[in-house]
Formats: C-alpha cells, sequence, structure tokens
C-alpha cells in the first residue's frame, strides 16, 4: 500500500544458540497496494520441532488472508474465517504426516501462538492466539498467558486436554481507528523497551541490523524474537 514502510526483523534467541535448537519463530509477509498481511508465529519451546507448525502456520495465515482479500471477502469478515480455516489447515497436515500418535505429533510439530495485522484502505486489524506483543501508536500491550498459550492446534487435540481447560474459538481481534500511524506485532522473545529504537528505519534491512546489534553487543534476547513494523510515511 502506498505511504507505508513495512519492516521486519528476526533473531535466535541466545538459550536456543547455546543448544544448537533452531529459530522457533515464524514469520510471513503479503503486500500489495490494496493490502498488508503481516503474521509472526512463535512455536512452543517444550516442543521438539515446533518451529516446523510456526513457519507453516505464518506462511498459511498470510496466503489464505491475501487469498481472501484478493477475491473481494470483507476485511471485517477475515478474523473467524481465517481461525476456521487455519484448524482445518494443521488437521490436514497432521492427517497427512499419518503419526502413529497424533497428540504427540501435535505437541511436537503444531503448536505455536499468532500475532497477525491486516491493513486494507478502509480496514485496519490485529488479532491473536496465544502470547506476544502489540503496539499501536504509543500503546504497547504484552500478552501473557502465563506459559498456557491459547494454542490454535489444541483444536486437534480437545478429548486430551484437561477437562478445566477452556478452549479459545476464535482469535482475539482489536480493529483500528482510520488513524494509526503506527503498528508493531512481535513474538514475545522480543523486549519491547527496544521498541522506540525499532521505528524510523529507512533502510530495509535496519531492523534486522538492530536485532543483530541488540543480540551481539548487548547480549538481549534470551528466547527467539521476530518484530513486524508498519508504519505511515508523510510524503
Amino acid at each position: 500500500m502506498q505511504n507505508l514502510q513495512i519492516r521486519s526483523g528476526q533473531i535466535v534467541g541466545r538459550d536456543h544458540t547455546a543448544r544448537q535448537a533452531n529459530c522457533q519463530d515464524g514469520i510471513a509477509l503479503a503486500a500489495t497496494h490494496d493490502y498488508i498481511v503481516a503474521i509472526v508465529c512463535d512455536g512452543c519451546s517444550e516442543g521438539d520441532h515446533s518451529e516446523v507448525g510456526a513457519k507453516l502456520g505464518a506462511n498459511y495465515l498470510a496466503e489464505e488472508a491475501a487469498r481472501l482479500l484478493e477475491t473481494g471477502f470483507c476485511a471485517k469478515d477475515l478474523p473467524s474465517l481465517l481461525h476456521e480455516r487455519t484448524v482445518t489447515y494443521l488437521g490436514k497436515v497432521a492427517e497427512v504426516s499419518s503419526p502413529r500418535d497424533k497428540v504427540t505429533f501435535v505437541h511436537h510439530h503444531l503448536l505455536f501462538t499468532i500475532v497477525g495485522c491486516v491493513i486494507t484502505p478502509t480496514t485496519s486489524f490485529v488479532f491473536t492466539a496465544g502470547d506476544g506483543m502489540i503496539a499501536v501508536d504509543d500503546h504497547v500491550r504484552c500478552i501473557d498467558q502465563h506459559n498456557q498459550p491459547a494454542y490454535i492446534a489444541y483444536h486437534l487435540i480437545q478429548n486430551a486436554l484437561p477437562e478445566d481447560y477452556e478452549l479459545t474459538h476464535g482469535f482475539e481481534t482489536q480493529f483500528l481507528p482510520d488513524d494509526w500511524q503506527r503498528i508493531a506485532i512481535a513474538s514475545d522473545g522480543f523486549e519491547p523497551e527496544l521498541l522506540p529504537q525499532a521505528w524510523n528505519q529507512a533502510h530495509p534491512r535496519g531492523l534486522q541490523r538492530k536485532l543483530i546489534y541488540w543480540s551481539n553487543q548487548e547480549k538481549r534476547f534470551r528466547d527467539d524474537a521476530t518484530i513486524v513494523t508498519i508504519e505511515r510515511q508523510n510524503l
């Protein structure tokens, strides 16, 4: 979209580097003159290969949102449909993988949180399932579900969940005012006190370079950190 600048960055957490683990965050962007879709997913740290679900989930959500928008689907109706279709998609991933133990497969491959943003000329919103960070102008919200995130893939293994667990049926969605100036979404590994320094990155890789500097020089980010910023440019 015109007059909007998108920047992104991702860094492997220091704890993950120490144990030679993969980055368990996923990120996906889809942008045209008509819309912007940004998705950040964070794999469950207890899963042996949760980066698989995080990366597949981020890519699927971005691509499906783009497809729906390009077919003229009303942006305001996207959250409910995206949630439903993502559950179906993950179910197909589990089915085609043919695991002997579906619960174990989901636990180690498909548990991830979601923080997303969709922007069109008439509608802007952010949506979440689980932990993460959202910033809209000067308001920063850090979502902490106390190590019990609302993983969307729990819908695949409902019978294995504790009886008192309340399954979340849909994304938590926040529609934004028309006059917003800047938005950031991030995994919960990003340290929110760094956000003021993340804005206004002129170089396309400026935000990525910031993450590398913070990690190498300031020893930041014990956990994987992924962030996307979207800012209006006053031309």
